[in-house]
């Protein structure tokens, strides 16, 4: 079995972290406040990694789907855990839903849907066939890149002249209740619920010990990153920043160095897609494996067409504009009543008992 190194498992997370959420713009309904509450929602977001990383050290060997079995038994677990592959399966056809809406507003305004999102499916089919090996030599090769650019970016930035810091000001304008309302629930759980994915890899992982200060670091710094985008986007928008769908795109669409440099949406794009692009293969990697050991199949790969198909007809049929997709099944459906429950409750739970079930009832056995 292939096991990843502690610098690829920071890429892969990193990058998994940026997710859609670079291109979006994180926070916007905190308006020039987002970017602290990307920092506050990381900042968080450590402590739900400890409990992530609490659970895996106390199921040694286990990966998530293989945690609620071994705790609540066959029968109740089996159907917990089965709803993990689930969630990870329609999340994919989400970011497929995500590059549908920015390839038709922004990028090919004339080309069928279909095919340039059956193009992106057909990608990560291959990747899912290569495996973790090829996603985690993917995420390590591409990760110096995005860094290179996100700082090419910074740089033409200055150099542009388009970029007022007083549009950062006054900070909390209307307080800390804008703010909270987007830290939770969602701040958090895109900051580090989604990250819970990773307990189904990190059985195999070359260095175990080093799981926690590796994912902690990665969210920090894609957290970091990420509201330095807000920064800068709201420094060049000021108040519009809110309005924007992709602000990020827009902001690059402002760079003007000379006359020979202009018009940079290309960093926007390359942004996305290679972000959307690692995030959706670990999202299908992650269901497929789920599915495997919960059913016992010997190779997951047979799954793996299956589970590229759903997630494309979903993606392409799951809502019809962007206003259905983002601000209503999103924000008001998939967050508080999904990914609350399952990023953030059940694990909770889950410590619980098995803290109770290794140390109380040991305790008392052996007493």
């Amino acid at each position: 079995m292939y096991k990843i190194s502690s610098y690829q498992l920071f890429a892969i997370t990193f990058i998994f972290q940026l997710g859609t959420n670079i291109i979006f713009g994180f926070g916007s309904a905190a308006g020039r406040d987002a970017w602290i509450s990307q920092l506050v929602s990381s900042f968080l977001g450590i402590f739900v990694i400890l409990v992530y990383t609490s659970l895996m050290h106390m199921n040694s060997g286990l990966t998530l789907v293989q945690w609620f079995p071994a705790q609540f038994g066959r029968w109740i677990g089996i159907p917990i855990a089965i709803l993990y592959p689930l969630l990870f399966l329609y999340q994919s056809s989400r970011v497929i839903g995500d590059v549908r809406d920015m390839i038709s507003t922004t990028l090919l305004f004339n080309t069928p849907l279909i095919i340039t999102t059956a193009v992106f499916a057909i990608l990560i089919l291959y990747i899912l066939y290569g495996g973790l090996e090829i996603i985690s030599r993917f995420a390590e090769l591409t990760f110096p890149i995005i860094l290179v650019l996100f700082v090419i970016e910074v740089i033409f930035l200055f150099s542009s002249g388009v970029m007022h810091i007083k549009n950062l000001q006054p900070i909390l304008e209307n307080g800390w209740g804008p703010i909270l309302n987007v830290v939770y629930p969602g701040g958090i759980n895109i900051s580090a619920g989604i990250t819970i994915i990773f307990a189904m890899f990190w059985t195999e992982t070359t260095h175990p010990e080093k799981i926690m200060k590796i994912t902690i670091l990665s969210i920090v710094l894609a957290g970091t990153m990420i509201a330095l985008f807000d920064m800068l986007s709201i420094s060049v928008l000021g108040h519009l920043f809110s309005h924007f769908l992709y602000p990020l795109y827009t902001l690059l669409s402002l760079i003007r160095v000379g006359e020979f440099i202009e018009n940079l949406q290309i960093i926007g794009v390359i942004y996305f897609f290679t972000t959307a692009f690692l995030h959706t293969s670990i999202l299908l990697l992650g269901a497929v494996k789920g599915f495997q050991q919960l059913v016992r199949i010997q190779d997951y790969r047979k799954l793996a067409l299956p589970a590229v198909v759903i997630a494309l007809t979903l993606g392409m049929t799951m809502s019809k504009n962007i206003t259905e997709h983002f601000y209503y099944q999103h924000i008001k459906i998939l967050v508080p009543y999904i990914w609350v429950p399952m990023y953030l409750v059940l694990p909770t739970i889950l410590l619980i008992i098995t803290w109770f079930r290794q140390k109380v009832f040991k305790f008392k056995n052996t007493g």
